[in-house]
């Protein structure tokens, strides 16, 4: 995704996904941040950011431009959405080209690009992130069997969710603790569920279907 569009009291805000992805683990807004996984679902009030809350947490002037530089974010009338707009996607562009290539969706391979040392992701923020402890013993690459037969089966990687997501993105909703309780399909995948809350928006595109089914068939 490269960005997205929001009515607020203030205007239409242009939010750059991509500028947040490549600084920062999903977890970190998600989780610590409190962000609704679907675009406008937090329902953030102007109060929210100046208590330090949402996007209030980063842009205080230190870690990211502060709040009161409005305009960054907040269109002021048609026109300078229409340029906002035009500068967001010029600039995503630019960034796109340092980036290594996927085949589907914003074209960016985000997990090569952290594999090459090209964007080092921060997961805390001091006075908002607690502690956390190195607990979670299951990093293990799972393989699960899909429900059509003759399909290769799904490697799936514990690993490299739990270093974006951590756990709460993922558990108890919308996966179950317990391994296999959670009735999975393809459709609930497509309309946007389980695994579709990522991986048709954020997350490579469902269409790269070998990415997941990658389990070679057994004759």
């Amino acid at each position: 995704m490269q960005g997205s569009e929001t009515e607020s009291e203030g205007g239409t805000v242009i939010f750059r996904h991509w500028t947040h992805r490549g600084k920062y683990t999903c977890r970190l807004c998600h989780v610590d941040l409190e962000f609704s996984q679907v675009a406008g679902e937090s329902e953030i009030i102007e109060e929210d950011n100046q208590a330090g809350r949402y996007c209030g947490a980063c842009h205080d002037g230190k870690e990211a431009f502060t709040i009161k530089a409005c305009t960054n974010c907040h269109a002021k009338d048609a026109a300078h959405l229409a340029q906002t707009k035009k500068a967001a996607k010029k600039a995503f562009y630019v960034f796109q080209k340092t980036m290594p290539r996927a085949k589907y969706g914003n074209k960016i391979d985000w997990m090569q690009a952290e594999v090459e040392g090209l964007i080092t992701l921060k997961d805390t923020l001091p006075g908002i992130s607690m502690a956390q402890k190195n607990f979670v013993t299951n990093q293990r690459d799972e393989p699960l069997e899909p429900n059509l037969s003759g399909l290769p089966g799904i490697i799936f990687s514990h690993s490299k969710h739990v270093a974006w997501n951590g756990c709460g993105m993922c558990h108890p909703e919308p996966f179950k603790l317990k391994n296999g309780t959670t009735e999975i399909d393809m459709q609930k995948i497509i309309d946007g569920n389980l695994c579709g809350r990522c991986h048709r928006t954020v997350a490579f595109q469902i269409n790269d279907c070998a990415l997941c089914h990658s389990k070679p068939v057994s004759l």
